[in-house]
């Protein structure tokens, strides 16, 4: 019996399919179902069994991704503890929220003077990030609950757990000398006159607009792919964007305004590994996030 033979049977446990678990694990289908066959031979049980649901744990199969479970979290420990000691190491994913990041850089100038220090922060939102905690590719996750009915599935079966910090809900962001807020009354329906500042990347051009489209004119659209470039085109044209909430210094700074147009209420939050924990350097992070969105 191997490790990588333990790895193989909670990725076709997680996925139901030995198909899918061959193309997360880079392997053949032949070769991980070889190995599989192989590990039932050697322990002298069937581990899975096909279902009309997929690929599913016997009794005996079910022992034993409970043992391998806790094999890979006290491996994940020890390898943890060594890399510790070698370099300071925290790896943050974020949906391009502005709060998010001042608090990455609050921890950053923290520990600048480090000897050895890596940390990092990327952009991502969706219920992908849940499987990059999975698969150890980060330590933390900032993210918006949107109410997926998929989402706590999700989490259990992958054993992360997401962590609520407050309600929010979407703004409209103008450059604060925009004509509409030189009338008396702010009429939203009259942003499809104006041009949208959408996020977007090659593959998703549209995502970002979509759910606003009774008031996004689809034929007036400047596509960025930051925050400071959305900022920016905004503070210094007639454009808008829709944005979560700002602190009032960062408006005053970039010269816009925020207005509240979406009462539907998103849970703010993040994700974590159950089998890793947070990190003392995540729980410093989150109590500078937390700060961050005090507001």
């Amino acid at each position: 019996m191997t490790i990588q033979q333990l790895q193989y049977v909670l990725e076709i446990s997680r996925t139901g399919s030995v198909s899918k678990a061959a193309k997360t694990l880079y392997l053949s289908q032949p070769n991980l179902s070889n190995a599989i066959k192989n590990l039932e031979n050697e322990l002298g049980i069937t581990i899975f069994e096909r279902t009309p649901m997929g690929m599913q744990l016997t009794a005996s199969g079910m022992k034993l991704a409970k043992k391998a479970t806790s094999i890979m979290a006290d491996i994940q420990e020890i390898t943890s503890g060594i890399s510790a000691e070698e370099d300071c190491l925290f790896r943050l994913v974020y949906p391009r929220y502005v709060p998010a990041f001042e608090a990455f850089w609050d921890l950053c100038t923290d520990y600048q003077e480090m000897a050895h220090l890596h940390f990092s922060c990327y952009i991502g939102d969706g219920e992908k990030q849940v499987e990059a905690l999975y698969r150890n590719l980060c330590d933390l996750v900032i993210y918006l609950e949107t109410g997926s009915s998929s989402f706590a599935r999700l989490c259990s079966d992958l054993h992360v757990k997401f962590v609520k910090l407050k309600d929010v809900c979407f703004y409209v962001q103008l450059a604060e000398n925009h004509p509409l807020l030189q009338k008396p009354h702010f009429d939203i329906e009259e942003l499809k006159n104006y041009p949208y500042v959408a996020f977007s990347d090659i593959y998703e051009r549209d995502a970002n607009w979509m759910p606003w489209q009774d008031i996004v004119n689809p034929n007036r659209l400047f596509c960025v792919q930051s925050t400071s470039s959305r900022v920016s085109l905004v503070s210094n044209s007639l454009a808008f964007s829709i944005v979560l909430p700002h602190s009032e210094e960062y408006n005053r700074a970039h010269h816009v305004v925020s207005i509240p147009f979406d009462n539907r209420q998103l849970e703010l939050g993040y994700l974590y590994p159950m089998d890793r924990g947070l990190s003392d350097y995540a729980k410093e992070y989150l109590e500078y996030f937390k700060k961050r969105i005090n507001f």
